[in-house]
């Protein structure tokens, strides 16, 4: 701080100067007195002398004065100037404070609401908050530390939960398969009992449900499928395999071309995204209606259409439908909702991977359509039932995944034993009437008849198995109810058969409840199921 200019002390050379102009000063006007008395040339030159230097000290004292009042001056103008300097800092320096302060406060709010949202939620950091005065660096360095910490915490956690997950939905699938394996140990002990082959068959079907609620909780965790076909299938019965899948199967009607079909690496995940679009169907459309799906070729590859009577989905729902379904924006666990809602979030997860094109629009049947875009690339043609390239055709099984253990495919189940049949028979065309009964139709349908609602198309029947019944050929819905002659026919034809075909037979029959494969592109075994009690999409939602 500046001293003010009375603290300040003169210099030494003058602090002499007034005890000497003072004494002069006296000699002065005393020297009329002494000259009274004594006068003389001398007493003159000591008289002007006196004056003069007594003149010359007041001029000098003058001088002086003048000088220490303009120091004077300068001490107060500098501090002053540093006064205002200092009041100009501080008022610079409360400024600034009080900027750092709003600053903090706003970008911890923005931390808050943005930033550690999106790192608890996986999303890409927004960044600091721009304009203004920069943030200190230490804060924004502590900001961006802590949200580090937060986003590494998040992961880890999240994949702590996939994982756990993932192990206990395998968990489940396994238990399915299990399930299935006992079914089918009860039935092959009991070959001729109808009522234990039907009850076996709706507990195989109850397991397929389950472990396709398994693996979709898988694909949701950003795991796929396992098995593997090995021979293109046809998309319409790649349709019926869905079918098998769901609990109203028997409401499904599948009609298209059959000579279209889908290479083997994408057989299981259409057969799955199928699935999910049919029990969303069936789950939002009365029970008493069908659900038509159709199947044709377009420019771009081939389409699967899927209608449901339903009430549908206003514009906002059907616009969210529509962005899931496609895979545009991914689900995972966490987003299904506490009722999950897993179907269309599935089919994005395929859609996505994949590269089907999905999409959702109002149906003319009054509730939502599904069509699915399967581009060409992954199209083939499948030989027509009969041809000598089709009965020259070695079915192999689907591949079972690393690690599983012999006889079983993931989600599956235990492995059918293939059987030697050269012709491929489709799955029938599921009507609503037509329930599982325990005797296969072997029947030959007549023309037209694969055109026809509950009826499968067969190829010609093998000489050397004349007399034996069908080995894996029958599917589920090939079974009609088992009143009247065919249920008395039935139990005959079971009696006068050997030991191995009644075994036949029972395989044929449970096999065919599990699955709807093309002989040529391996036997088809559900990986999940659905259940009757849980929407599977968003339609589902209020």
């Amino acid at each position: 701080m500046a001293r003010s200019s009375a603290s300040v002390p003169p210099p030494r050379r003058t602090q002499y100067l007034w005890p000497t102009a003072l004494v002069l000063t006296f000699l002065v006007f005393a020297a009329p007195l002494v000259s009274g008395t004594t006068s003389g040339p001398v007493a003159v030159v000591i008289y002007v002398v006196v004056a003069l230097s007594d003149l010359a000290l007041l001029v000098g004292l003058r001088g002086q004065y003048g000088k220490a009042r303009s120091e004077a001056a300068s001490h107060l103008r500098d501090a002053g100037e540093r006064a205002d300097d200092t009041a100009r800092l501080d008022a610079e320096w409360r400024r600034r404070s009080q900027q750092q302060n709003s600053l903090i406060q706003a970008e911890v709010e923005h931390v808050v609401k943005e930033r550690l949202p999106a790192a608890l939620d996986g999303r890409q950091d927004p960044g600091p908050l721009s304009g203004g005065w920069p943030l200190d660096e230490t804060v924004a360095g502590l900001l961006d530390r802590l949200l580090a910490e937060v986003h590494e915490a998040v992961e880890h956690r999240e994949e702590s939960q996939r994982l756990a997950l993932v192990e206990l939905a395998s968990r489940v699938q396994t238990s399915a398969h299990r399930i299935q394996a006992a079914v089918t140990g009860l039935a092959d002990r009991y070959p001729t009992d109808a009522e234990l082959l039907e009850s076996t068959m709706q507990v195989d079907h109850a397991a397929t449900q389950q472990a396709r609620h398994a693996q979709s909780l898988k694909v949701l965790c950003g795991e796929w499928p396992g098995q593997q076909w090995q021979m293109p299938l046809a998309l319409v019965d790649a349709v019926r395999a869905a079918s098998g899948r769901i609990v109203a199967y028997t409401r499904i009607e599948v009609s298209g071309d059959p000579d279209v079909g889908i290479a083997a690496p994408v057989v299981e995940p259409l057969i799955h995204l199928m699935a999910e679009l049919l029990a969303n169907a069936t789950e939002y459309s009365p029970p008493s209606t069908a659900v038509p799906v159709t199947v044709r070729t377009v420019q771009r590859g081939a389409v699967i259409e899927v209608d449901d009577g339903g009430l549908g989905l206003d514009e906002y729902r059907l616009a969210e439908a529509r962005e899931v379904a496609s895979g545009r924006r991914l689900l995972g666990v966490g987003d299904v909702g506490e009722i999950p809602q897993t179907g269309f979030a599935v089919v994005g997860r395929f859609a996505q991977r994949h590269g089907f094109h999905v999409d959702l629009g109002p149906s003319p049947y009054g509730g939502v359509r599904g069509v699915v875009l399967i581009p060409t690339d992954v199209l083939e043609t499948i030989a027509p039932a009969g041809s000598s390239a089709d009965r020259s055709l070695v079915v192999p099984p689907p591949a079972s995944p690393p690690g599983a253990t012999a006889g079983t495919t993931e989600g599956t189940g235990p492995a059918p034993t293939v059987p030697g049949q050269a012709s491929r028979t489709p799955a029938t065309v599921y009507g609503e009437e037509h329930a599982p009964r325990p005797a296969p139709d072997t029947t030959a349908p007549g023309p037209g008849a694969d055109d026809a609602p509950g009826h499968a198309r067969h190829a010609a029947p093998d000489p050397s198995r004349a007399g034996r019944l069908p080995r894996r050929r029958s599917r589920r819905d090939e079974f009609r109810p088992g009143t009247g002659t065919a249920g008395e026919t039935a139990a005959p034809a079971m009696s006068s058969a050997t030991p191995d075909e009644a075994g036949d037979w029972m395989e044929a029959f449970f096999e065919g409840g599990r699955s709807v494969p093309d002989p040529r592109s391996g036997p088809h075994v559900g990986e999940d199921g659905s259940s009757p009690h849980t929407p599977d999409s968003i339609e589902g939602q209020a």
